[in-house]
This record gives C-alpha cells, structure tokens and sequence, in this order.
C-alpha cells in the first residue's frame, strides 16, 4: 500500500514537471486553429478594455485627470456675487426632486461603446461632483456628457441666442446671479433630486470675455457646495455663419 501510493505521488510529479517545462507550441498543437485565433482574439479585447479601465502604469492622477480649465482671475467671494451681481432669469427643463444617482450605469462597462466612458479616473470625477455645466454647441460633446452624468438633458439649440445648461444634483436652484466672470446659482441642498436649469449667455456680460467662466453652486448662506469651470462663448455664436 505504502509503495502503491509512493509510486502514484511520483507518476503525478513527473506530469506536472512535464506540463510545466513543455514549450507553449507543444500546447497551441493541441488546440484547433480556429479556437486558437478566437483565444487570441478575445485576449486582445481583454486588453483593450483593461487599457480603457485604468492608467498604463499605476500613478497618482489629480482631480479632473485631464488638463484643467485655468480659473478667471481674481474671483469673487460668493457673498458679493448674490450681494451686489445682478440676478438674471432661468429656465428648470428637468425637475425630478425624486431621483436617486445611481452607483454605475451599465453603459459606463469597458464592454460598452469601446470602453469609451469606462475609465475609472473619469468615472471618480463625475461621482464627486455635483455641478455640471456645457453648451448645445456639440453633438460629440453633448454625447458624452450625458453619457459621463449618467443622465439625459434635453437639447435645444435656441436661434437667436446660447444657453448654458447647468445639471445640479440633490439641489434645488432657487436663484441665479453674475457679477464680472462668475455665475453663482443658489440652491437648497438635498439629499436626492436633480434639476437642470438653463440661462442664456446674453445675461452674462463678463468683464474679460477672453477669461473662463467660474460657475458655482452654494447654499442661499454663501457656502460653496461644488463649481465648474467653463469658456466663455457670445452668444450670438447660432448666429453667425457655419
């Protein structure tokens, strides 16, 4: 028995070694071709995905991990803006005081669309803020913003002058006012909800039109509670000539 089971312990190593030092052609001779160049295939996916998923080498990325906006100089305290800006007119075109963010969207899995909205950096960026801001200028761009908020805008392109459109998660906008190269839109926070307002562009008369513009959301106390950074477009840009 005992020289039984020796025996057996000494076949099985010898078929390990064996399996372990044989070349990897001795292994792609036992595999069809055709189920080889499959294997392949879906290697280079996985690739690919994992190449969508996160950096090439492990690295710290800073918050948005893209070159940013610069800010306008000399900003403003938000109290000066509600205090001595002007309040100008908007529009809520989505009000669901009931919706919830959800964790992750199916669309944002390396899977979908070429893993083009599935990068992790990305994916942390969008889910720490709660204020987003673009312009209808863009079918590329308004694709992927609305993919990037996990949210659908309604989208108009007003002829006679640009809206900006402003996404404010667990907010409630109450107001909005502009005073030089800052937006300032006043809500109350909530725990769930999201609203999109829009202004246009014409009420906003920066003091540098060649600066960016700060757009913050805050309490009707001052407290900023998240900002944007978005150039500046006139807003006769449906206007003038394509």
């Amino acid at each position: 028995m005992y020289n039984s089971r020796k025996y057996l312990i000494i076949i099985l190593s010898l078929i390990l070694t064996i399996c372990m030092l044989s070349p990897a052609s001795h292994v792609e001779a036992t595999v069809n071709p055709q189920e080889l160049k499959k294997l392949q295939e879906e290697n280079e996916k996985l690739k690919q995905r994992i190449n969508s998923l996160e950096p090439a080498q492990p690295e710290t990325l800073q918050n948005p991990p893209w070159e940013t906006l610069q800010m306008p100089s000399n900003p403003l305290p938000i109290t000066e803006v509600i205090q001595k800006g002007t309040k100008i007119p908007f529009d809520v075109i989505v009000d669901k005081p009931d919706y919830v963010r959800p964790a992750y969207e199916k669309h944002w899995h390396s899977s979908y669309g070429g893993g083009r909205w599935s990068y992790v950096p990305m994916r942390m960026h969008y889910a720490l803020h709660r204020l987003f801001t673009t312009y209808d200028i863009g079918i590329s761009a308004w694709y992927d913003f609305e993919h990037n908020i996990g949210f659908s805008v309604p989208m108009f392109q007003d002829p006679q002058a640009l809206d900006l459109y402003i996404v404010a998660f667990q907010t409630e906008v109450t107001a909005v006012y502009t005073l030089g190269n800052q937006v300032v839109v006043v809500g109350n926070p909530k725990r769930q909800g999201v609203q999109v307002v829009t202004i246009t562009t014409a009420d906003i008369k920066p003091t540098n039109k060649d600066e960016n513009l700060l757009v913050q959301l805050a309490t009707n106390q001052g407290h900023e509670v998240d900002y944007s950074i978005i150039s500046y477009v006139q807003p006769d840009f449906w206007a003038k000539p394509k």
